[in-house]
């Protein structure tokens, strides 16, 4: 009798034990998974925002563009892009883009505006870049746009 209630006591200990373990596995792999999801998808929302802004014209890159930088400003509040700096790069060359889309449309105030933009979202990422460095990247993708080769931005 007594072995019978010491197997039980065991079994049931053991199922216990085996339940905890996998709820919070099962939990961590969860997280994990979500917190994988939600940094991917800046990166192909990224690509998906360059081609268009390759491909197309003026009006239409700006919009392709501008919705990058308004999705990364969504997702840059989620608890798991606190620490994306990736994430932050990606909206500072972006608004680079969109800087020297405005300088060659004439809108001087809101390439600066954007510029603006660009060099604060390098600060979150760590680095102060001066404007006038920031001014020669923007006159580097001009210059690009206007030979039909991408512009490397570094």
């Amino acid at each position: 009798m007594k072995t019978v209630k010491f197997c039980g006591i065991a079994g049931s200990t053991g199922l216990l034990i085996g339940l905890l373990l996998g709820w919070h596995l099962g939990r961590s792999f969860t997280r994990g998974r979500v917190n994988l999801e939600e940094m991917s998808a800046p990166a192909a929302y990224g690509k998906l925002a360059a081609l268009q802004y390759e491909r197309a014209d003026t009006p239409h890159a700006r919009q392709a563009l501008l919705g990058f930088t308004n999705f990364s400003r969504s997702v840059s509040k989620l608890p798991s892009a606190q620490q994306d700096k990736a994430l932050q790069i990606d909206t500072g060359r972006v608004y680079l883009r969109l800087a020297a889309l405005e300088e060659l449309a004439g809108n001087g105030s809101l390439s600066h505006q954007y510029l603006l933009s660009a060099q604060e979202s390098f600060r979150r990422f760590g680095r102060e870049i001066p404007e006038e460095e920031l001014n020669k990247q923007v006159t580097k993708i001009i210059a690009s746009t206007q030979t039909g080769t991408p512009a490397p931005l570094n």
